[in-house]
């Protein structure tokens, strides 16, 4: 299928032209409704807002398939450009299984020092202003006791290995660390929590939240992705939800 809210393409699962899929998809979320010819594209409500959905004129059930992309898209995720930023320095060495990490230091010639000494035990490792960066392997060890090295767990996904690594660098006070072992390192978690998000821990439930907050559930889920997207913290992952609520909610 294909996913468009008229601005932006979610999914091009049929490799349809872009500039097709805009002009289709403005047409039919504009006129609220359905074209049809080799492709059959029609509007629906969804957990993101309304979106033109592009499928083969043979599937018949769009409710159920609505229902399916709605389960779909609570899975997805926005990044901010600080992880965008990361995966594009990464992205052509990127293996799945590998860990992303971070390496940062006080001083130049602690930075140069363990450059050197990760050189041997790391796939890569490359400038990054502030920071180094860098992809290892998912069995790393080391001994270094310079500096503050944050890891990933070993991933499939380049943007959420990025974003674990940056997690840890940003909240773990720690000088060596890997996502895995979240729970057991002392951190410093100081954030702004919306209501929404508060509730969200608490029910786990999406549309209990919107209930309770009186918001309709695409405004709360929308919420919950924005602050994902500042803090690099996703309530939604139980390991993650454990540190929100360890740092305490006033």
């Amino acid at each position: 299928m294909v996913i468009c809210d008229g601005k932006r393409i979610l999914w091009n699962g049929l490799g349809l032209p872009e500039n097709l899929i805009f002009e289709v998809a403005r047409t039919v979320l504009e006129s609220n409704v359905p074209l049809k010819g080799k492709i059959f594209c029609f509007p629906a409500q969804t957990i993101l807002g309304k979106m033109a959905i592009f499928i083969d004129e043979k599937i018949q059930e769009r409710g159920v398939l609505v229902e399916l992309l709605n389960h779909e898209l609570l899975r997805m995720r926005l990044y901010s450009e600080e992880v965008e930023n990361l995966v594009d320095i990464l992205f052509n060495d990127w293996r799945p299984g590998k860990r992303v990490f971070i390496v940062r230091s006080e001083n130049f010639e602690t930075r140069f020092s363990l450059r050197e000494k990760l050189s041997s035990f790391v796939d890569v490792i490359y400038n990054a202003g502030e920071i180094d960066v860098g992809i290892a392997p998912s069995g790393i060890s080391l001994q270094i006791n310079e500096g503050k090295l944050s890891f990933s767990d070993p991933g499939q996904d380049i943007k959420e290995a990025a974003r674990k690594a940056l997690l840890m660098d940003r909240y773990v006070n720690e000088p060596f660390s890997f996502y895995e072992r979240l729970p057991a390192y002392t951190f410093s978690l100081n954030i702004q929590i919306p209501e929404s998000v508060k509730i969200f821990l608490r029910t786990g439930d999406i549309h209990k939240t919107s209930e309770l907050t009186e918001k309709n559930v695409e405004v709360v889920f929308r919420e919950i992705l924005e602050f994902e997207k500042e803090t690099l913290l996703s309530p939604r992952v139980p390991v993650e939800a454990f540190l929100i609520l360890k740092g305490g909610l006033d």
